[in-house]
């Protein structure tokens, strides 16, 4: 083919040609994207900066000034306390400062404080590094010193983009007006280190007890990590976990190179002497650190504004913002309470070691059942430490009886499984599990049958274990946690024990005192409460409470729990606490008489009290035993609660209707029940009692010898006696603490089972010995003839058989025959065994004599009788025993058959 004629193809050059050209395309493409993308990237930006700083505060240097002081006020609007003063914070300059605690600050706070301008770029993206991968341990928030000062004194708590935007802006023109070392002393003169201590000179007197200026380095390391989280990180609340962070700073300051790390190892190996919880100086210690170090902190958290903030900023600014704190403090009665329990003379000893908390201790909690309002807590004697342990609140104690109402009988009542009229018995018990469970009363003695209302008056164990095993352990423990009960662990508080204090964790004041409000407020919880409104500094309300309220119980299960804690100050284990009006009590005493509890309540105010030790030794015992507390410390605290009130009773709901009962049976009385048991009480309509009691039983009995009464005990001695027949049951054990053998004590209302044996006849028993007793066949339809000779003095004879299908003989006579011959019919060939029996005027029975016939389907040649068996020796007379077949007529009877 020619060139002219071929076809061109392109060359590998043009090739590379063409596709340098569309990537220089493509990369323009890019380019001009990346442009317009970036443009608009950064007029969004600048646009959403420009809105985010539209309404940016004014600066107003003034805020840097020492912060505001927050106030908190009693139920009536009274001023309580500041909540700072001019002794929490002292003002130091720069060189004032100990260059360890410079360096330890800004070794974990900002480690390029004096390099960047306010902001640090590097810093933020390290802190993201480190926060993803937990480099070191070091948890960092990417804010530096300026702008952690920025945040404090200029802008509001939330943590948004916008405010971060805000920081930043703010944090930039502070530098420009101030030097680095203003920056640095104003932040140092301002962070909180908890205990109401304000900047690192008050920081280093609460915890060291010296100047910020005379700190150790392991001191100024410890102190460094403080206000990052203050209730964690506080010697004082925490020492494990502040010795960590005092590592982690230490090792940082060796990393940049402000130590080395031979100082370091020596720093964190120093043996620190802390000076000791800074004492109290405000009134009413145990309430208000309780509205400030825990309901405040959980209220504020919840607020949009205070969400994002640490639990060290908002307990800093609880102090230092000019919160207005309403509180439902009564404080005539916290006063009262205080001077109570804190008086050494009310206590039968007084036990001090150093550095230990005076035993024993107590603790007490008084609230408004219908308001939720706690009005007083006391939290432990002769304890005046900021932020010490609050028994009242944050103790747990094993709990003896006083959940009985809780777990068990409050429940029962609701679900209708039982009213106070129940019957339950109080009589040794074992009651399934593993291990199976054995439970005694304290007094170690068992009751028997007891109703539901005595048992609970009077704190019996048995009866409450029936009551809460009818429940269900899970069905008891639901309806305490939902009256207020927080402690229970599911892992462990499985068994019938914890309605007799059996509990693993134990249980608070607080939350005694919020479950038995439930029954004083007619099954309503309204969730208890310390504050009611929280207003800012401006004047604004940023918190007011609005009360949570659910109904646990029916308003009938409620009162009928309560007329019968009404019973326990009545005749039961509170009678000293008579005082003139209505109060439902129950108490209660732990395992081996560690802890004492008393739970009481009007319709006016709820109030639970413990005593007992912070600590027992392994299996050593106490001596506080509920019944002996109940009057003297529980009288004078309810006296002085109530003083002036007006007498309130508790009502009764409309639908209840009373009726009389037996207090053994718990029906309706029958013609046996004795008067002293007969007993009115209250039932839900639904309950009331229908079936007539059964229980007691008339006998006759002989008098002489409290035995059934025998047909020989004269007239004289007979009487007719009521008796109770309750149900069977066992005696004690080895299994059962205690002695052994014991059993309820209506046992002994049971009426006897055996026969008087004093009153016999004085006639002998008929001489049987020549009576020649013979049987024999006589026809092939089984017919049996039956003979003997007449025995001397008897009346007449009776006759049993016993077949070869029979276990037992049956008598086969419906009253003693006449005559010496008496014919039988039986249906099944095999072997006949037959008794007689003769009896004379008197009824007096001689022994029985037997003889054998062996019956065959045939009929054989008639064979000589066998020989009479020999005589049995006549026994005592029995009484006769029902006879087994009745002949048909009055000539069989009297042995005429067969003649």
């Amino acid at each position: 083919m020619s060139r002219k004629g071929r076809k061109d193809y392109p060359t590998r050059g043009r090739t590379k040609q063409r596709k340098k050209h569309k990537l220089k395309r493509l990369f323009s493409v890019l380019v001009i994207i990346f442009v317009l993308l970036a443009t608009v990237a950064s007029v969004t930006a600048y646009a959403a900066v420009k809105y985010f700083l539209s309404d940016l505060p004014p600066l107003d240097l003034k805020q840097l000034e020492p912060a505001k002081t927050s106030f908190l006020y009693d139920r009536e609007g009274n001023l309580v306390t500041p909540l700072m003063g001019a002794e929490n914070r002292v003002i130091l300059t720069l060189d004032e400062i100990s260059p360890y605690l410079v360096n330890a600050f800004i070794a974990i706070e900002d480690d390029r404080f004096f390099e960047h301008p306010g902001f640090d770029l590097r810093g933020i993206m390290r802190a993201v590094w480190n926060n993803i991968f937990k480099k070191s341990g070091v948890i960092q928030g990417g804010s530096t010193i300026t702008q952690q000062l920025v945040k404090d004194a200029f802008l509001t708590p939330e943590r948004t983009p916008k405010r971060k935007v805000q920081e930043i802006y703010i944090a930039y023109k502070l530098e420009k007006l101030f030097s680095k070392e203003e920056i640095l002393e104003l932040y140092l003169n301002r962070i909180f280190f908890d205990y109401n201590a304000y900047g690192v000179e008050a920081a280093a007197q609460t915890y060291f007890n010296k100047s910020a200026k005379d700190v150790t380095l392991a001191e100024a390391a410890m102190l460094a990590g403080i206000p990052n989280l203050p209730g964690r990180y506080s010697p004082y609340r925490n020492f494990e976990e502040a010795k960590k962070r005092q590592r982690i700073i230490l090792n940082r300051m060796a990393e940049l190179g402000m130590i080395t790390k031979e100082e370091a190892e020596a720093a964190a190996n120093e043996e620190l002497k802390l000076a000791g919880i800074p004492k109290r100086t405000y009134p009413h210690p145990w309430f208000v650190d309780h509205v400030v170090l825990e309901e405040a902190p959980k209220i504020l958290k919840q607020l949009p504004e205070y969400e994002q903030m640490t639990e060290g900023e908002i307990q800093a600014h609880i102090y230092t913002s000019g919160l207005h704190i309403y509180t439902t403090l009564d404080q005539r009665i916290q006063q009262a309470l205080t001077e109570i329990l804190d008086n050494p003379e009310m206590y039968s000893k007084n036990v001090r070691e150093e550095g230990k908390p005076v035993q024993p201790q107590t603790a007490a909690v008084v609230a408004e059942p219908d308001t939720g309002y706690v009005v007083a807590i006391f939290g432990g004697r002769e304890n005046d430490s900021i932020g010490a342990f609050n028994r009242a609140t944050d103790g747990k104690w094993q709990a003896g009886s006083v959940l009985k109402p809780i777990l068990a009988y409050a429940p029962a009542f609701n679900e209708g499984l039982a009213s106070p009229a129940t019957v339950l018995d109080d009589a040794p018990t074992e009651f399934a599990g593993i291990p199976p469970y054995y439970p005694n009363n304290y007094t170690m003695r068992f009751l028997g049958l007891v109703t539901a209302r005595y048992a609970l008056a009077h704190s019996l164990n048995i009866p409450a274990v029936h009551l809460l095993n009818q429940l269900g352990v899970e069905k008891g423990k639901e309806y305490a946690k939902r009256m207020g009960i927080t402690s229970f662990d599911d892992e462990h508080d499985l068994g019938l024990s914890m309605v007799v204090g059996g509990l693993y964790r134990g249980v608070s004041p607080w939350d005694v005192a919020q479950a038995f409000a439930v029954l004083a407020n007619e099954g309503i919880r309204t969730d208890f409460t310390t504050i009611t409104k929280i207003v800012d500094s401006n004047g604004r309300v940023i918190y007011e409470h609005e009360p949570n309220r659910e109904e646990i119980l029916s308003p009938e299960a409620a009162w009928l729990t309560t007329s019968c804690l009404l019973d326990t100050v009545r005749y039961g284990t509170a009678t000293s606490l008579k005082i003139g009006r209505p109060v439902a009590v129950k108490t209660g005493t732990s395992e081996y008489a560690r802890d004492a509890w008393v739970a009481a309540y009007t319709p006016d105010y709820v109030t639970t009290f413990w005593l007992g030790e912070d600590s027992w030794p392994q299996g050593k015992e106490g001596n506080y035993r509920s019944f002996e507390i109940v009057g003297k410390f529980m009288n004078p605290i309810l006296k002085a609660i109530h003083e002036d009130l007006p007498v309130n009773d508790f009502t009764r709901p409309s639908t209840l209707r009373s009726a009389a009962v037996c207090k053994k049976s718990g029906k309706r009385p029958g013609e046996f029940c004795p008067e002293s048991e007969i007993i009115t009480d209250w039932f839900k309509r639904d309950q009331l009692p229908s079936e007539i009691c059964d229980l007691h039983v008339e006998v006759e009995i002989c008098s002489e010898t409290g035995l059934l009464a025998s047909e020989f005990c004269p007239e004289e001695v007979r009487e007719k006696k009521v008796f109770l027949n309750r149900p069977p049951y066992i005696a004690t054990d080895k299994r059962w603490p205690g002695r052994v053998g014991r059993i309820p004590e209506d046992a002994a209302l049971m009426p006897p089972t055996e026969t008087c044996d004093k009153h016999v006849s004085s006639s002998p028993s008929p001489d049987h010995s020549e009576a020649n007793f013979t049987a024999r066949q006589i026809s092939l339809n089984g017919d049996i003839l039956l003979s003997w000779k007449p025995v001397p003095k008897a009346k007449g004879y009776w006759l049993a058989r016993k077949g070869p299908e029979d276990s037992e003989f049956v008598r086969i006579v419906s009253e003693p025959i006449i005559g010496v011959r008496f014919t039988d019919r039986v249906d099944l060939p095999g072997t006949y065994t037959y008794q007689i029996i003769a009896v004379n005027d008197e009824g007096v029975e001689s022994a029985p004599l037997t003889t054998s016939v062996i019956v065959r389907s045939e009929l054989e040649a008639p064979q000589d009788p066998p020989e009479p068996e020999e005589p049995n020796m006549p026994q005592e007379p029995k009484e006769p025993q029902e006879p087994g077949r009745d002949e048909e007529d009055e000539e069989d009877r009297r042995g005429r058959r067969g003649h």
